[in-house]
């Protein structure tokens, strides 16, 4: 065994952004992943030429730690219109829909929904017009918004965790702000609904603020190539061999108080005087427990379905994001994502992503598309092209609630045992940024502990 070998577990960002912190201080890294390929939720598959991420994920190029290890040109990024179209549907649904591959036909609606484009003008100021026009947030609220602007960009990342917003609810934060009723149903739940996965807004302002920090300062993209490019580009600039995938660890060895190694489902024992445990929270405080160490993780988890669907033109047209206002809605939001980004589908294809959050997640999968083509109808306000079902991708484990306080809560990146680290992004925030810091908090403890114990 090397000296000062560290087995980082878990090959999703953080543990990918752990060992590139550790290697760059010149420490042996051996990075173990239960799965066949790196990423953790971060993944992508192709399915008949469409490119299918594990739900909707997007990357918000103003992340400063996972970006600043990121080469974003390289990514080939597409970049979403800074936007969220809101679109209260029709009061009666829409009839007549073919059932053939989920196509639609003609829509006999009392009545024309109500389409409102919402932008950043300072971003964008092309959106301006449009953004001035809308009909779902008074020109107040709209100041309002300006002002959330302003205030969250005036904050540093850190400072946008500080107690007194992390003590409060979004709900209750943007009251507090003085936006509307309608402002909040009619924006806020649908759009952060999807960013939180919960859009009664109970989670705590801090994520709020943090987001719509990064949204302001950067954009929203995805790579060409599809999210798992993100894991990919990290693992790539790893030392060859550093990282092994396919293998599962199921406990740590410790004796005299220390860490000594880790054993793999296959029964094979990989030395260590260090382990950082970077799995998703309920992985980790497992593994935790083989070694008698208790760790406090978040507890409970927030689940997402987005439904692919192809057709042979836009079923939602354009860059920006489609929420549905509707209270009990089992699609919070859509978007055709090759309007963004053309290479996720086959030539003269389109695809679009429809999400579910909260209980809408629990339906039978046949019931679930059947609302969804049902919803997107009375979204467009008109008659969808015909639609074929790709697939219905379900994350169980998409984040964890992030109520307030939780941050309170949260782990410590040392244990009671020595050369145990904890890493993972219950040490920030359930988000890539939040993952990335935690892979680099665990390094520099790591790296710490080291200097520490070599000084004279």
């Amino acid at each position: 065994m090397s000296r000062h070998r560290t087995v980082v577990v878990g090959g999703g960002i953080s543990g990918l952004v752990c060992a590139l912190e550790l290697e760059r201080a010149g420490h042996e890294v051996v990075l173990l992943e239960k799965e066949d390929g790196v990423g953790g939720r971060v993944r992508t598959t192709v399915v008949d030429g469409y490119t299918l991420d594990q739900g909707f994920q997007v990357l918000f190029t103003a992340y400063p730690v996972l970006c600043g290890h990121l080469d974003l040109g390289a990514l080939a990024l597409r970049e979403f219109l800074p936007a969220a179209r809101v679109v209260t549907p029709a009061a009666n649904g829409a009839k007549g829909a073919k059932s053939a591959k989920g196509g639609a036909g003609g829509v006999g609606a009392s009545a024309a929904p109500r389409f409102s484009l919402i932008g950043d003008v300072v971003q964008n100021p092309s959106l301006l017009f449009d953004t001035v026009a809308a009909r779902h947030v008074s020109t107040a609220d709209k100041l309002r918004l300006l002002a959330l602007r302003v205030f969250a960009t005036s904050l540093s990342v850190d400072a946008c965790f500080a107690p007194r917003f992390d003590r409060v609810s979004t709900r209750e934060f943007l009251v507090r702000r003085g936006l509307s009723r309608e402002a909040v149903e009619c924006f806020f739940a649908p759009f952060y609904g999807g960013i939180l996965l919960d859009r009664s807004l109970a989670a705590s302002a801090s994520v709020l603020l943090f987001t719509f920090k990064m949204l302001a300062e950067g954009r929203a993209a995805v790579p060409a190539r599809g999210i798992q490019a993100i894991p990919a580009q990290l693992a790539a600039r790893l030392t060859p061999g550093a990282v092994r995938t396919g293998s599962a660890v199921v406990a740590l060895e410790v004796a005299d108080g220390r860490v000594h190694g880790v054993r793999l489902e296959s029964g094979e024992r990989i030395e260590a005087s260090d382990i950082v445990v970077a799995a998703e929270p309920p992985a980790a405080a497992s593994l935790a427990a083989t070694a008698g160490v208790r760790i406090a993780m978040p507890q409970g988890a927030l689940r997402c379905t987005t439904v692919y669907f192809s057709a042979s033109e836009p079923p939602l047209p354009g860059k920006a994001l489609w929420l549905n206002t509707e209270r009990n809605a089992t699609i919070s939001h859509a978007v055709t994502l090759t309007e963004v980004a053309p290479e996720y589908a086959p030539a003269g294809r389109h695809l679009l992503a429809a999400t579910a959050v909260g209980k809408a997640t629990e339906q039978e999968d046949a019931t679930l598309v059947a609302s969804a083509l049902k919803e997107l109808r009375r979204l467009r306000g008109g008659a969808l092209p015909e639609l074929e079902l790709i697939a219905v991708c379900h994350v169980p484990y998409a984040q964890y609630p992030q109520p307030p306080r939780l941050r309170e809560r949260r782990p410590a990146v040392s244990t009671s045992v020595s050369g145990l680290w904890v890493g993972g992004e219950a040490l920030h925030s359930s988000s890539l940024e939040g993952a990335a810091r935690g892979g680099r908090e665990a390094a520099q403890a790591v790296i710490a502990a080291r200097r520490s114990s070599a000084a004279p």
